[in-house]
């Protein structure tokens, strides 16, 4: 006898990639926005998720081979690429991927000024709060007002 299913627990902090810009994404749309997300390209997406993006068939009824699989997955892919809630939902897990990165991306700039490079200086010191480029904070002008003091 089998025990009761066991749900996995959802996060809200990171985005779903299974609804993009207000459209449902499929299993197989979501897996490649997340794969495309974390850097790989469409000819790798398509030999991961070669069993889910081209059938076993034609539609003649025919085998298709691995590379005609592929060559199948590829096209699918292609005309998602088209498509804008799809590449919303791609630009959603690659800004979650860069976000995640921020240490290092601090870390290697903090390096690059440490060996001297003004503009990595510049950029830590502002990122920092410690330097504003624009001067934007500028102390306000100060009038001293004298009473009794008859003018020249």
């Amino acid at each position: 006898m089998a025990g009761p299913a066991v749900q996995t627990p959802t996060s809200d902090l990171l985005p779903e990639p299974a609804r993009a810009n207000g459209v449902e994404l499929t299993e197989v749309q979501a897996a490649a926005a997340k794969l495309y997300g974390q850097g790989f390209d469409r000819k790798q997406i398509s030999k991961i998720l070669v069993d889910h993006l081209a059938g076993p068939r034609k539609t003649t009824g025919q085998l298709r081979t691995k590379t005609e699989r592929i060559q199948v997955g590829r096209s699918k892919l292609r005309a998602w690429e088209r498509q804008q809630y799809f590449r919303d939902a791609v630009w959603a897990q690659a800004v979650v991927k860069l976000d995640m990165s921020t240490p290092e991306i601090l870390l290697g700039i903090a390096q690059k000024a440490k060996r001297g490079r003004v503009d990595a200086a510049r950029l830590a010191l502002e990122v920092t709060g410690r330097h504003n480029p624009k001067g934007e904070d500028k102390p306000t002008a100060i009038y001293v007002q004298i009473a009794n003091v008859p003018r020249p």
